[in-house]
């Protein structure tokens, strides 16, 4: 899969992407990440990319034409490519939303949000749908887009050592959390792991395991990270 990524910023992403099984994707060319910055792009003096809000308020605003010009780069060699704006008032990207997107694209465009904010311009007529990660604000598009880069990695056929183990996960179905896991040792200062993962019948520790995760899903409680 690969993602084209505009930001200001593309040091951001050197550690995360060189890093555990993310980082052995993109040595594999399991996944491809490349970065446009639209300084790059820019018409304006001084590589400027940003100004002030019409209407006076705090902060400045990522103008829509150097993220335009970056995105129709990226189109111009790859016009399939979904375009998606990191935004506080996208829609919630969630597993089901991470299932689609691995099934009906091969690659996406993702553009990272900065200082105050992007001109409306780039929601309504550059990128295809505007995405957020959470009902809160970050300080940048930066982090949504390495969680979605992510989040769809981990999907593809190769990534995970053990193909089971994207079958057992949280959120795989709807309201669903991945049941408690353990190991050794087996008593650890008096905390006893649960005497049926010990006991070799799996039927029971299927159920045992299908109770715990209905468990979670019914509760108000969230588990354990």
């Amino acid at each position: 899969m690969q993602f084209n990524v505009v930001t200001l910023f593309p040091e951001f992403f050197t550690s995360p992407l060189e890093a555990s099984l993310l980082g052995k994707a993109v040595r594999s060319e399991l996944i491809s990440v490349r970065f446009y910055n639209p300084r790059d792009f820019t018409p304006y003096k001084h590589r400027k990319v940003d100004d002030t809000p019409y209407g006076g308020g705090a902060g400045m605003v990522l103008m829509v034409e150097p993220i335009a010009l970056a995105v129709e780069a990226i189109r111009a060699g790859n016009p399939e490519s979904r375009v998606i704006l990191l935004s506080t008032r996208g829609r919630l990207f969630d597993a089901a939303l991470a299932r689609e997107y691995t099934t009906k694209y091969k690659s996406l465009t993702l553009i990272c949000g900065h200082y105050e904010g992007v001109d409306e311009r780039v929601a309504e007529h550059v990128a295809d749908e505007s995405l957020r990660i959470g009902n809160f604000v970050l300080s940048g598009g930066e982090i949504a887009a390495l969680t979605v880069i992510d989040a769809l990695a981990r999907r593809q056929p190769g990534f995970m050592g053990n193909p089971e183990s994207l079958a057992q996960e949280s959120f795989d179905t709807a309201n669903q959390f991945e049941y408690p896991q353990y190991t050794r040792p087996a008593d650890w200062r008096g905390y006893k792991v649960p005497k049926v993962l010990l006991s070799g019948n799996h039927a029971q520790i299927a159920e045992w395991r299908a109770h715990e995760s209905n468990k979670f899903s019914d509760s108000e409680q969230e588990p354990h990270s």
